[in-house]
């Protein structure tokens, strides 16, 4: 993967203790990963490092929004964004993921990529459920006109009311009978 220089972390020249980096977490981080679905952004990143003698300690903090497209009306809004993502950095002989939260790298690496990291925890912290957040201003609220055309095409649909009124399958009849034995 190519690297996205500002976030190329060169921690064998700093010293033992607490060091901070701020990113800007924008239009253009995104466009540098293939296929985001995230295309809009206006996002704070910062970065704790606290070297140790034999390890990192990284905190990843997130604040900010994103534009999403509402599942509802297929209109774009602004979703709010808070991550907060804890990382350990050992050294060993090779690169290797332990788990989600502790990674090897070799003990001659003297730099460390965060982009990739900070894009994981962004994607992750997006909603399940996509729709707008709702309030007084319009931009929050889902597209009026869109809801009236999507009532418009659920209501023309087959109603359970409807249904009932249909006969019922005279083949299935004799399976109403069967009781199971609990």
């Amino acid at each position: 993967m190519k690297t996205l220089k500002p976030f190329e972390i060169a921690f064998v020249g700093l010293s033992t203790g607490v060091h901070e980096f701020s990113f800007d977490l924008n239009d253009d981080f995104f466009s540098f990963f293939e296929g985001s679905e995230i295309s809009r952004a206006a996002l704070k990143g910062t970065l704790i490092l606290l070297k140790k003698n034999n390890m990192l300690d990284l905190e990843f903090i997130v604040e900010g929004k994103v534009e999403l497209n509402c599942d509802r009306c297929l209109d774009p809004y602004w979703q709010s964004i808070e991550v907060k993502q804890m990382l350990y950095v050992k050294f060993g002989d090779r690169f290797e993921e332990q788990s989600d939260e502790v990674v090897i790298i070799p003990s001659t690496e003297s730099h460390l990529e965060v982009a990739q990291y900070f894009y994981e925890y962004i994607i992750l912290s997006l909603p399940g459920k996509r729709i707008h957040p709702g309030g007084p201003a319009p931009e929050d609220n889902c597209d009026a006109q869109s809801l009236a055309q999507l009532e418009k095409y659920l209501s023309d649909n087959p109603s359970k009311e409807n249904q009932e009124d249909k006969p019922a399958d005279s083949r299935w009849d004799a399976l109403k009978n069967l009781k199971f034995n609990n």
